[in-house]
């Protein structure tokens, strides 16, 4: 929804509740509106509507999952993204295994969350954020020859962000690859001049140079 919309769009859900107060998908929506405006505790109870009224809203269960790991409540949130990866008729679970994934990298469980990652390449091989997803666990967890290659894979479906580029810089300067990490330096700063990720790769390769 466009900024200048958000109000007539309030004001349309608000009818279409008003008609249907238990439509699973206007119920969805409205949580999704309340986010927008930044109203977190208000979206809640749409969403729990949602999921209430229709059990196959899966697309439902992924939002409200990931609201409440975002929200701290991580074992509520995985059991939404669990109903979710359950339903037969789910036919995009690579978002629920990336919802749960993410949930569990919240609390530091690299290994639960790289098993939904793997998951999620299982059935899109080429799926860029699973492929970062897998490079940041895996740095977490010092494996550092399949963070490269988890990022070369990410690098080579064409996606590219300053994140993943300081990610490379850090990766490879715990592998001692000083080539790659002026490889990747150059690029940071070359695409992404004015970033964070640009100034902290700058503080991190003087340290380095010390």
């Amino acid at each position: 929804m466009k900024l200048g919309r958000l109000e007539p769009a309030g004001l349309a859900l608000g009818r279409a509740l008003a008609l249907a107060p238990n439509d699973s998908r206007a119920n969805h929506a409205m949580a999704l509106f309340q986010l927008r405006i930044s109203d977190r505790a208000a979206a809640e109870p749409y969403f729990a509507q949602a999921v209430d009224t229709d059990n196959d809203n899966f697309s439902a269960r992924n939002d409200f999952g990931g609201y409440l790991c975002q929200s701290g409540r991580m074992e509520e949130g995985l059991v939404q993204f669990d109903r979710a990866l359950r339903n037969p008729y789910n036919d995009r679970l690579y978002i629920s295994q990336l919802g749960a994934g993410a949930c569990y990298v919240r609390i530091l469980n690299w290994k639960e969350a790289e098993g939904y990652f793997f998951l999620a390449l299982v059935g899109r091989p080429k799926l860029a954020m699973a492929l970062y997803q897998m490079a940041e666990v895996t740095f977490a967890q010092a494996d550092h020859l399949r963070t490269r290659a988890y990022l070369q894979r990410y690098f080579d479906t064409g996606a590219e962000s300053a994140a993943s580029l300081l990610l490379a810089v850090r990766n490879e300067l715990k592998l001692k690859a000083s080539d790659l990490v002026q490889l990747h330096a150059d690029r940071l700063r070359t695409e992404f001049p004015t970033s964070s990720e640009a100034s902290d790769m700058a503080r991190l390769m003087a340290k380095a140079n010390d």
